[in-house]
C-alpha cells in the first residue's frame, strides 16, 4: 500500500520552519515595539508549500457577524483547511477559526488572515525564534507581568489631558494589538480605559 504523499511533504515543511524560525522583524513605530505580522507568517511559509506542492483550500466555512453597536461588527469564522499535495491529490485538514472586531468593516478579512495564521502555525508547531534557556522561579514570575505595551498605555493616557485625546490614544493602542491579533492584550486595553473613562 502507498503511503499518501501529503504525510511526507507536511513533514518536509515543518523541517523547514524548525530550520527558519520565525522573528519579531515587524515594528510599531507609535509604541515602540517589535512583532510578528500575518503577511510575515504567511510569507515564511509561501518557500516550503511551494517547495513541497502543498497548495491550502479552506472547506466548509461559515461565516457569522454580529454588531456590538451601530459602527462596531463582530465577524468569526469557522471552518476547516485542507492541506492537498499537488503530487498525487493526498490529502490532510485540521480546523480551521478566527475572529475580529472592527468599526470600520474590515473584520471579515482581518478574521480570515487570523485564522488561516493560526491553522499553519498550530499544524508546523512553528518556533518563534531560538529556544530561550530554562529560567529560575523569580525571572519566570517576571516574564508573567503585564506587558510593556501595557505600561506604556497607562503612561499615555495619564499623559492626555481632555477626553478626545483619551479616545484617541486608546483607539492607536487598540489598532496595534488587534494588528497583531493579541485579543488577551485588547481586552485589558478596554478594561484600563473603561476604569480611567468613568
Amino acid at each position: 500500500m502507498d503511503i499518501p504523499k501529503i504525510y511526507n511533504a507536511m513533514a518536509n515543511v515543518q523541517q523547514y520552519m524548525v530550520e527558519n524560525p520565525i522573528g519579531k522583524n515587524d515594528e510599531n513605530k507609535f509604541q515602540k515595539y517589535k512583532y510578528r505580522g500575518i503577511e510575515a507568517v504567511v510569507q515564511a511559509f509561501s518557500k516550503p508549500l511551494k517547495e513541497n506542492q502543498i497548495i491550502l483550500l479552506p472547506q466548509e466555512v461559515k461565516v457569522s457577524t454580529r454588531y456590538k453597536n451601530e459602527k462596531t461588527s463582530l465577524t468569526r469564522i469557522t471552518g476547516s483547511l485542507r492541506f492537498v499535495c499537488l503530487e498525487d491529490g493526498s490529502f490532510l485538514e485540521r480546523s480551521y477559526e478566527g475572529h475580529s472586531e472592527s468599526t470600520q468593516g474590515k473584520d471579515l478579512e482581518a478574521a480570515k488572515s487570523f485564522a488561516y495564521r493560526d491553522a499553519l502555525l498550530e499544524t508546523f508547531c512553528v518556533p518563534f525564534e531560538q529556544v530561550e534557556p530554562e529560567t529560575t522561579d523569580e525571572e519566570n514570575e517576571e516574564q508573567f507581568q503585564e506587558p510593556a505595551l501595557i505600561d506604556e498605555f497607562k503612561k499615555d493616557l495619564e499623559k492626555a489631558s481632555t477626553k478626545k485625546e483619551k479616545v484617541e490614544v486608546f483607539k492607536n493602542y487598540d489598532k496595534a494589538a488587534e494588528l497583531e491579533g493579541d485579543e488577551e492584550t485588547r481586552v485589558k486595553l478596554n478594561l484600563i480605559y473603561s476604569k480611567e473613562a468613568s
